[in-house]
């Protein structure tokens, strides 16, 4: 019995070879987490041997002033050089951890915990939001004439859900009802009264 032979694997094109050698995987989130040798060496060079709580003790270890638990990063502004006990103490007591979360953010800002992709998040989130803003912004543009029209017409402001059901409509047929509205309005404002005369009024003709 023969078998088919295997068809030889076309080889990799020149310019597809190692395409993706320059792209390297984000580090895992226990690896954001620690301190890096360099940011260890500049925190205990910077605590000179003594605990950062100010009880006068040595230092003896680094502590993630926002826990790793909560997503504190391995970056300076988040390293506090402490003795042991201190440590432990602050690990235990939440009281006395949110003191030190609130002393480093008023030294390092908000965000003091945060890392270079933790920022990139951020920065990508606010920038989103921003652009979420400015076309409800500019929608709200879109279809302030009818809004305008329509209060006139009605005699009051219009409420959040009849906002939200123009809101719904296509930009055409939002410019058709404008249209028709202004029309509305227009003829309202120009329509003809009779007068009227109380009986026994006497009126030329």
């Amino acid at each position: 019995m023969t078998f088919p032979r295997k068809k030889p694997k076309k080889p990799i094109a020149l310019w597809r070879q190692n395409i993706l050698s320059h792209h390297q995987s984000n580090p895992s989130r226990s690896d954001r987490n620690e301190f890096p040798l360099k940011v260890l060496k500049e925190l205990i060079e910077e605590a000179d041997g003594k605990c950062q709580c100010g009880c006068g003790k040595p230092d003896q270890s680094t502590h993630h002033v926002m826990p790793r638990g909560r997503d504190g990063r391995g970056v300076k502004t988040n390293g506090m050089r402490v003795n042991n006990i201190c440590h432990d103490r602050i690990q235990t007591d939440e009281e006395e951890l949110q003191r030190w979360i609130k002393v480093y953010r008023e030294r390092h800002g908000n965000y003091f915990w945060y890392d270079g992709q933790d920022w990139e998040e951020h920065n990508r989130k606010l920038a989103n939001e921003s652009k979420l803003q400015l076309e409800k912004q500019q929608r709200m543009d879109e279809i302030e004439p009818v809004v305008t029209l329509l209060s006139t017409a009605a005699g009051r402001a219009l409420r959040a859900k009849e906002i939200r059901l123009i809101d719904t409509l296509a930009n055409k047929d939002i410019n058709t009802l404008a249209k028709l509205m202004h029309d509305v309005v227009e003829a309202s404002n120009h329509s003809t009264i009779k007068e009227s005369y109380s009986y026994g009024e006497r009126f030329e003709d």
